[in-house]
């Protein structure tokens, strides 16, 4: 399968995957695309008991998009460890947010990340660290003004994490520490998604001011 990753059919199939994801609102590492069509193509390949380069004129390029959407839809069994799955930001506009302010989201991700990486969720754990780490490359970016421009689609990545984290602490039984051995975490597992939720609607709140 190595050789056929590099013909000029496998590549075009593998763009036109991706832009397929784009038309779905996924923007999808080409890695994680080419493994996924090269999957396909063994298994057609085996099937109909053909070479792996006869099988390319079956495959269908939105068929795999297809595939690859639902594999990583959050309600998808398995979809935590999806790796290298972002939304695909549209609006390019700018926020700009006090410096002061910017702790929030920053403190609300961190906490985010650690009950994703403590509750096996890898992919909320590192998409919400690229949030953090592009929080911070605004924060440094001009240290001269009092506001951080940030991107609306960074706003809405970051409060739909740090909601959907709060939810899965209620509903889920997330816990900071989930040892099985009680020593307070409880109590705070109660006390975080509060909190985390109103961090969420305060980026929410400066993200509207681009539509006023």
């Amino acid at each position: 399968m190595a050789d056929i990753r590099n013909t000029k059919a496998f590549k075009a199939l593998a763009t036109q995957t991706e832009a397929e994801l784009l038309t779905r609102g996924l923007d999808v590492v080409s890695v994680a695309v080419t493994n996924v069509l090269a999957h396909n193509v063994t298994m057609v390949a085996e099937r109909l008991g053909i070479q792996p380069r006869s099988a390319l004129n079956y495959i269908e390029p939105s068929a795999v998009a297809d595939q690859i959407a639902k594999a990583t839809d959050m309600n998808t069994e398995g979809a935590h460890t999806a790796h290298g799955v972002r939304p695909v930001r549209i609006d390019d506009r700018i926020v700009h947010m006090p410096r002061w302010v910017c702790s929030r989201p920053l403190m609300a991700l961190a906490q985010a990340i650690k009950y994703a990486a403590n509750n096996d969720d890898s992919r909320t754990a590192q998409h919400a660290t690229d949030l953090v780490f592009e929080i911070g490359l605004a924060l440094g970016a001009d240290s001269n003004h009092d506001d951080a421009a940030l991107p609306i689609g960074l706003l809405d990545e970051s409060a739909d994490i740090i909601e959907r984290v709060a939810d899965r602490i209620e509903t889920n039984g997330w816990s900071i520490c989930p040892c099985g051995e009680e020593h307070g975490q409880s109590e705070a597992d109660q006390r975080v998604p509060d909190v985390m939720r109103g961090d969420a609607d305060l980026v929410r709140k400066i993200r509207a001011k681009a539509d006023q």
